[in-house]
C-alpha cells in the first residue's frame, strides 16, 4: 500500500511494552483489599495530577499512603510502592527492533501518558533517545495534558514537522486512536502483538 506517511508516532505503554501498573505492590492492594482498578477509582484525582507531572515520586507515594491512612512499613513506604511499579512493565523487544527499522525511511516519535518516575526509569533503563526521534510526555512542563487532550498531539506534531495526514499514530485506546484520527492523523491501534505487525506491514508496505 503507497501512503504519504513520514512520521510514525508510538505509544509507550500497550505498545512498546506491556503496561505497567502504579499500583502494582501486592503489599498495598493486600493492606487495602482492593484491586489497582479500584484503587485508581478512589484516587483519581491525585493519579490524574500525577501523570500531568504535578507530584513528584516522593509526594506522589506520599499523598496515596496519606489518601488511606496507611502506616509506613517495609513493604509500604514510597520506595517500595515506587519499585513495586517500576518493575511492573515488560518492554516488547520486536516493537523495539521494528522501531530501529523504521528509522531510516520515518521519523519517529514517542507519545505517552506518563508519569515522571516512569519516564525517567525508561530513558535510564533502555536509552529511548536511539530509538525515537521525538518524544512528548504528558508529565512535561510545557505540555501537562493526557491524551486524549489535542494539546498532545499538538505537541507531537510540532516536534516531528509535519502535518497530521503525514504520520501514522499507533496506540492501544480506542479513545485516544480516535482523538487522531479527529484531527487529520493515520491511526492504527494496537490489540496485540501479532494483529500489530500485520497491519503495520500492510499500511506502510514493510
Amino acid at each position: 500500500m503507497k501512503t504519504n506517511i513520514k512520521a510514525i508516532i508510538f505509544d509507550w505503554g500497550g505498545v512498546c511494552c506491556r503496561e505497567g501498573e502504579p499500583f502494582a505492590s501486592s503489599a498495598l492492594q493486600e493492606s487495602l483489599q482492593l484491586t489497582p482498578d479500584e484503587i485508581t477509582e478512589k484516587v483519581r484525582n491525585i493519579h490524574k495530577d500525577y501523570y500531568i507531572g504535578k507530584h513528584s515520586r516522593d509526594s506522589f507515594w506520599t499523598a496515596i499512603i496519606k489518601f488511606f491512612s496507611l502506616t509506613e512499613n517495609a513493604e509500604i513506604n514510597p520506595v517500595a510502592l515506587s519499585n513495586a511499579y517500576l518493575n511492573s512493565y515488560e518492554v516488547y523487544p520486536d516493537v523495539l527492533d521494528l522501531v530501529l527499522q523504521l528509522q531510516s525511511k520515518y521519523k519517529i516519535g514517542l507519545l505517552s501518558n506518563l508519569t515522571p518516575e516512569m519516564k525517567e526509569q525508561i530513558h535510564r533503563k533502555h536509552d529511548l533517545g536511539k530509538f525515537f526521534h521525538a518524544e512528548v510526555y504528558s508529565c512535561d512542563r510545557d505540555v501537562q495534558a493526557k491524551k486524549p487532550d489535542l494539546k498532545m498531539y499538538q505537541s507531537i506534531l510540532n516536534k516531528v514537522n509535519f502535518l497530521p495526514e503525514e504520520c501514522l499514530f499507533i496506540d492501544n485506546s480506542l479513545g485516544n486512536i480516535e482523538a487522531a484520527a479527529d484531527i487529520g492523523m493515520k491511526t492504527l491501534l494496537f490489540k496485540d502483538r501479532i494483529q500489530f505487525f500485520t497491519e503495520i506491514k500492510n499500511i506502510i508496505g514493510i
